[in-house]
C-alpha cells in the first residue's frame, strides 16, 4: 500500500528549493523537495499548495506535473507526484522553516552532493539530464 505524496519543484534564478526532513520524522536531516501527504479526497494540486504553505508559510502556483515515482522503504512505500511550481509573489517569497527544518537553494550540480532522501534521487537524475541537454 502506497501513501500518496506531493512535492514542489521550485526553481528561482537557476537554483532549486529544498528542505531537510524535520527532527523526529522518517529520514530526519535528509534533503528533499518540500511537500507531504495527500489528504483523503484532496486533489494533488491542492495538496502541494497546502503542504508548502503549512511547512514554509508561502503561497505557490503548481504549474504541471514534472515527475512521478513510487518508492519502497523498509517500513513504508510512497508514491510521489512532483509539481513544477512558482511562487505566487516572487518579491515576497521568503520561506520560513515552521517545522524547524533547514531551507536551501541549490544549483543543479550541488544537488548530487547533498544527502537526498532516496525517493527524490531519480528526480535529481532527471533534472540533471534536462539541464545538460
Amino acid at each position: 500500500m502506497y501513501t500518496d505524496v506531493t512535492a514542489a519543484v521550485i526553481s528561482i534564478n537557476g537554483k532549486y528549493l529544498l528542505t531537510t526532513r524535520p527532527e523526529g520524522k522518517h529520514l530526519e536531516g535528509y534533503w528533499e523537495f518540500p511537500g507531504g501527504k495527500v489528504k483523503n479526497g484532496e486533489q494533488m494540486g491542492v495538496s502541494v499548495k497546502r503542504e508548502i504553505y503549512e511547512e514554509l508559510g508561502v503561497f505557490i502556483l503548481p504549474l504541471d506535473i514534472l515527475f512521478k515515482i513510487g518508492h519502497r522503504y523498509t517500513d513504508k512505500s510512497v508514491r510521489i507526484t512532483f509539481f513544477r511550481a512558482v511562487p505566487e509573489n516572487i518579491k515576497n517569497f521568503t520561506p520560513f522553516p515552521y517545522e524547524k527544518q533547514k531551507i536551501g537553494f541549490f544549483h543543479p550540480a550541488e544537488l548530487k552532493k547533498l544527502d537526498i532522501v532516496p525517493a527524490d534521487k531519480p528526480l535529481i537524475q532527471y533534472l540533471t539530464l534536462l539541464i545538460n541537454n
